[in-house]
């Protein structure tokens, strides 16, 4: 399903996360999207059911998305389609590669879901008139408006994403780890993502947003 998240995908990702996160071998996070698409966005049937309240919102998290959570440096390398939850996914990164040829799309206001996640994550890396513009219209967006809005750090051929963002991640590595941790920690601070207030607001105004979007009949026919 081109990789469009499922509850089974939410669950896996979150178990890497941690399990690299507590892992002292691991010094640097990889993600790289498997086949043609890096991320669809959101399975058409989980979230029909998190509308429906028959599946627990609070499991459609990925707790990266949590500034903090994760010290070690995050290196996200996009081919193809990225949509939705996978622009959330790059959003959550500290370095993202893509391909030429990559395209992005955040459909979830034209569908009816209220998006949390995504303007949170947004402060990271763009301006309120970049996102807004996004998640107002829906447009396909190319590799360049990514580049342009700081979304991404670099646009590479496509057949060199892998190639670029694994040797990025082996770079940094090499680097001391608590050095990195702490440098990471101080940027994101500096930019305010480390808002205690936000995080603590996060989980609860993404669930009310999902119980508001059922309670106004929304049926969206796509992944966030």
């Amino acid at each position: 399903k081109r990789n469009a998240m499922t509850p089974e995908m939410f669950d896996l990702f979150n178990a890497a996360m941690q399990s690299h996160e507590t892992d002292e071998a691991v010094r640097a996070i990889l993600i790289l999207g498997e086949g043609a698409a890096f991320c669809a966005g959101g399975d058409l049937g989980m979230i029909d059911a998190a509308n429906k309240g028959t599946v627990d919102a609070e499991a459609l998290d990925l707790d990266f998305f949590q500034p903090g959570l994760i010290t070690k440096p995050i290196i996200c390398g996009i081919s193809g389609a990225c949509v939705g939850e996978g622009v959330a996914i790059a959003l959550a990164s500290d370095i993202v590669i893509c391909g030429r040829s990559a395209r992005f799309a955040l459909p979830e206001v034209a569908l009816g879901i209220p998006p949390v996640d995504i303007p949170l994550l947004a402060a990271r890396r763009l301006g309120a008139n970049h996102i807004l513009e996004a998640l107002l219209t829906g447009d396909w967006k190319d590799s360049h408006w990514a580049d342009k809005t700081g979304l991404v750090n670099e646009v590479v051929d496509d057949e060199a994403v892998i190639a670029t963002a694994s040797a990025l991640a082996q770079k940094v590595a090499g680097l001391p780890t608590s050095v990195v941790a702490l440098v990471k920690s101080l940027v994101y601070e500096a930019r305010g993502c480390a808002d205690p207030a936000a995080l603590r607001t996060h989980g609860a105004a993404r669930r009310s947003r999902l119980r508001e979007a059922a309670t106004d009949g929304a049926t969206p026919s796509q992944g966030r």
